[in-house]
């Protein structure tokens, strides 16, 4: 039996002696099953949410855990899941999920969800599904999304397929004196980018071992050192964008109306949704907001997934989504047909100056969404040994070579330890 099967065997054994360990006479249930839900913050709109929900409900309710957002809480949940108490949802926001998936700690959703008639998994985006996709399995589900990447003129910049390490490298190179690649990025905000967009391809989860000793990482660290970084004034940096002065634009997309706002910059040109580079091409990092998971040890998978499917209806996703963009097409495409007409969001709003979206700034967006590549699954502590490693590098302190080698063996000995075969 391989190491991971060996891991996830005997923590699925322990909780399950645990759980036996409290077996005796069967206690009459009283009133709704008791689903516990665990979180490290408590998003306003869930709370609001499992109250509604548990008022609806005869059969279930929601019972909220929150533990404190540190070390401490982690340490917390950790103990209480070794020692058998495993709460029946995760709030997957603050998790390593590829540890819990590893463990055999969260259901695959994939039946559930291919099952399930009230939900149509063509009618949510599938490049925001494969976030919390591995080995051909799906641990968790968002409601809401918001995206971080790099935009710029298409005809400057190219398209995300070529948006690699090598071409970012070759940007760096190829400017000039007066010529800025991305205002505002600082050789560790560029780092912790690219590695939260494409982890994967330094991590191999399957096998247990990492490559930040090669070529690729090495490139990517001399390529941040290099970029210095250059803060512009709002009227600099928009006379830099619409002259090609500065190439590359650092945009949130948290709603329709902030993108629109954020690509008026460039004119009329077309543009390019760029995201990260990674050896794939661009890739998005993705924030989830309210995802969500259901443990493996759940006595009621199926009230969990009545609670996870809530969060993709109508009710939910028309009350309840407000700060982030719809997983829904359907939802997307009602706020694109918003954004395209004159005052969308009425008066005092700032209506009076809004612009409507034109079909080129939505036809990018749209394209972004639906091919561009996002973040998987990823490790806070493995990005926690690099930049810990990184920092004195790009202040002059280590060579590369030194910086590559300690990242190296510390990354092994920790992916050797809780993943591979």
């Amino acid at each position: 039996m391989s190491k991971r099967h060996l891991r996830r065997a005997a923590v699925l054994t322990a909780l399950a002696v645990t759980a036996l360990a409290g077996c005796g006479k069967e206690i009459p249930q009283e009133g709704p099953a008791a689903l516990t839900y665990a979180t490290f913050s408590l998003d306003p709109e869930m709370e609001q949410w499992i109250s509604r929900w548990n008022q609806s409900q005869e059969k279930y309710r929601i019972e909220v855990l929150e533990y404190e957002n540190s070390d401490i809480g982690r340490a917390q949940l950790n103990n209480e899941i070794s020692s058998g108490k495993v709460p029946d949802l995760f709030d997957l926001s603050n998790l390593n999920v590829s540890s819990f998936i590893s463990k055999g700690l969260l259901t695959d959703l994939n039946p559930y969800l291919d099952g399930d008639k009230s939900v149509s998994r063509e009618n949510l985006l599938p490049s925001v599904l494969q976030t919390y996709e591995q080995d051909g399995g799906l641990y968790g589900i968002m409601p809401e999304f918001c995206l971080e990447l790099l935009a710029g003129k298409r005809d400057l910049v190219g398209d995300a397929s070529d948006w690699t390490v090598d071409r970012l490298l070759q940007m760096t190179q190829e400017l000039s004196q007066d010529e800025v690649l991305v205002e505002g990025f600082s050789p560790l905000g560029l780092l912790r980018a690219v590695l939260n967009s494409d982890m994967g391809g330094f991590v191999n989860w399957d096998e247990g071992t990492c490559s930040f000793d090669g070529e690729k990482f090495k490139k990517l660290l001399t390529t941040a050192r290099s970029m210095e970084t250059v803060y512009l004034e709002e009227r600099e940096l928009a006379e830099g964008l619409k002259s090609g002065k500065v190439l590359l634009y650092r945009i949130y997309v948290t709603d329709l109306r902030e993108y629109v706002n954020s690509v008026k910059v460039f004119g009329d040109d077309e543009i390019s949704l760029l995201g990260f580079p990674s050896e794939a091409g661009g890739k998005a990092v993705l924030t989830a907001r309210m995802p969500i998971g259901i443990s493996q040890m759940c006595k009621y998978r199926d009230g969990a997934w009545e609670f996870v499917r809530s969060l993709l209806e109508d009710d939910f996703q028309r009350t309840h989504v407000k700060f982030c963009l719809p997983v829904r097409r359907d939802l997307l495409r009602e706020e694109f047909e918003k954004v395209m007409t004159e005052n969308p969001y009425g008066e005092g709003s700032g209506s009076e100056t809004w612009e409507p979206a034109s079909d080129r700034e939505i036809d990018a967006l749209y394209e972004g969404l639906c091919q561009m590549k996002y973040s998987g699954i990823s490790d806070n502590e493995i990005w926690n040994i690099v930049s810990e490693e990184a920092e004195p590098y790009f202040g002059g302190d280590k060579s590369v070579d030194e910086t590559i080698d300690v990242i190296q063996r510390r990354a092994s000995l920790y992916v050797s330890e809780n993943y591979g075969p």
